[in-house]
C-alpha cells in the first residue's frame, strides 16, 4: 500500500512540474493556451534541461543526494514562477471556480463523449505497461542503473549489472540522464526505483505518447479535436497488433520505461508534430524552438538519438521544399547539432578516446 500511495503522489507531483515546465515555454514562446500540448512542451523542456544539468554532475561525481536537494529547488522555483505567470495572466471577469467550469464546458463541446472513451483507453494502456513484466538487458540497465545509483548515492557510477565502479563509459548510455530523473524522484519521495521507473515513469510515457499522437491529428484534421480523439484510438489499436520485436507498438506497450521507447513513441512522432506545425505556419519560428528543446532532450533519453538528424531531414525539408521556404534551414542544421555531438562522443567512447575518471 505504501508503494501504490508513493506511486500516485509522484505521478501527480511529476505531472504537475511537466505542467510548470510547459506553463514557462508558453509564456517564452508567447504560445496559444493548448493544455495537451504545453504537457508535451514541459516534458521535453524538464528534461532538456535534465540533461545539460546532470550530465556535468556526473562527470564530477556529485552525489545524489546533492543533485536532488539542487534539481528539487529549481522545480519548486519553476512551479513558483508558473503560478505567477498563470495569477498575472488570468481573466479577472469572475472566479477560479468559474473559469474551471467555463473551459470544462469549452472542452466537453469540443470532445464529447469521445474524451470519455479516450480516457478509458489511455487508462487501459497504463494497465497494461504497469502489469506487463519485461525482462531484458536494457531492462536490467534502466532499472538496475536507477537502484545502484539510490543505494550508493552517486549518479549512474556504478555498473547496474556487475556492481561495480564503472572504470570506462558505457557507449551506449554515455549521455543518457533519463535513469537519473527517477534516481532523484527515488531519493526525494522514498519511492521503489522499480515502482518509480516500470510504473510511475511509464504511465507518463504512455500518457505524452497519446497526447502527441492527439496533436499530430489535430494537424492533420484541421483542429477538428473529435478527428483527433479517434486518430489517438486507432492508433492504440495498431500499436496492440505490432507484435514484432522492433516495432513502435512493442516498446509503448512492453519496454514503455527504456529511453528507445520514448524515443520511438514521443520523439519521433514530436518531429512529425513539428514538420505538419512548419506546413501549415511556414513564418513561425517557434516551431524551430519547438524542435530544438525536443533534440536536446533525445540526448538524455538513449543512444539512439544518434539518428535523430536522419528524422529530422525526412520531416523538415521535404516541407521546406513545398513551401518553397528554405529560409529555414539553418534552423534545421541547428536542430541536428545535438545529435551529431552526442555521435562524437559515442563513436569516442568506443574508440577508447574518453574514459571516467576515479573520484
Amino acid at each position: 500500500m505504501k508503494d501504490v500511495c508513493l506511486a500516485c503522489i509522484g505521478f501527480i507531483l511529476q505531472t504537475m512540474i511537466f505542467l510548470a515546465a510547459g506553463r514557462l515555454v508558453f509564456q517564452v514562446l508567447k504560445l496559444k493556451e493548448d493544455i495537451s500540448l504545453q504537457l508535451i512542451l514541459g516534458y521535453l523542456a524538464y528534461f532538456a534541461v535534465f540533461e545539460i544539468l546532470f550530465t556535468p554532475m556526473t562527470l564530477l561525481w556529485v552525489s545524489l543526494s546533492t543533485a536532488a536537494g539542487v534539481w528539487a529547488v529549481i522545480m519548486a522555483v519553476a512551479v513558483l514562477r508558473a503560478f505567477l505567470c498563470i495569477r498575472r495572466h488570468r481573466h479577472m471577469d469572475g472566479t477560479l471556480g468559474q473559469t474551471v467550469r467555463v473551459k470544462a464546458e469549452a472542452v466537453w463541446k469540443q470532445h464529447s463523449v469521445m474524451l470519455l472513451l479516450l480516457a478509458a483507453v489511455i487508462f487501459l494502456q497504463c494497465l497494461i505497461v504497469i502489469f506487463y513484466e519485461d525482462i531484458t538487458v536494457d531492462a536490467a540497465y534502466y532499472v538496475g542503473t536507477v537502484s545502484t545509483s539510490v543505494y550508493t548515492n552517486t549518479l549512474g557510477r556504478f555498473d547496474p549489472f556487475r556492481g561495480g565502479i564503472l572504470q570506462n563509459f558505457q557507449a551506449r548510455y554515455v549521455l543518457s540522464a533519463y535513469p537519473m530523473n527517477n534516481a532523484v524522484w527515488c531519493r526525494l519521495l522514498g519511492i521503489h526505483p522499480i515502482v518509480q521507473a516500470k510504473i510511475v515513469m511509464s504511465c507518463e510515457n504512455v500518457i505524452i505518447a497519446n497526447l502527441v499522437i492527439y496533436q499530430i491529428g489535430k494537424r492533420l484534421f484541421g483542429k477538428n479535436r473529435k478527428k483527433a480523439d479517434l486518430m489517438v484510438l486507432f492508433v492504440c489499436v495498431l500499436q496492440l497488433f505490432c507484435g514484432t520485436i522492433y516495432t513502435a507498438g512493442t516498446f509503448f506497450f512492453t519496454r514503455s520505461y527504456e529511453g528507445k521507447a520514448i524515443l520511438a513513441n514521443i520523439v519521433f512522432p514530436v518531429v512529425l508534430m513539428c514538420a505538419l506545425w512548419l506546413y501549415e505556419e511556414k513564418e513561425d519560428r517557434r516551431v524551430w524552438a519547438v524542435l530544438f528543446i525536443t533534440a536536446v532532450s533525445a540526448l538524455g533519453f538513449s543512444g539512439s538519438a544518434i539518428i535523430l538528424p536522419a528524422a529530422v531531414l525526412a520531416g523538415m525539408v521535404p516541407v521546406m521544399r513545398m513551401k518553397r521556404k528554405l529560409s529555414g534551414l539553418p534552423y534545421c542544421i541547428l536542430c541536428m547539432v545535438p545529435s551529431v555531438l552526442y555521435a562524437g562522443v559515442y563513436f569516442a567512447c568506443k574508440l577508447g578516446l574518453l574514459s571516467l575518471a576515479a573520484s
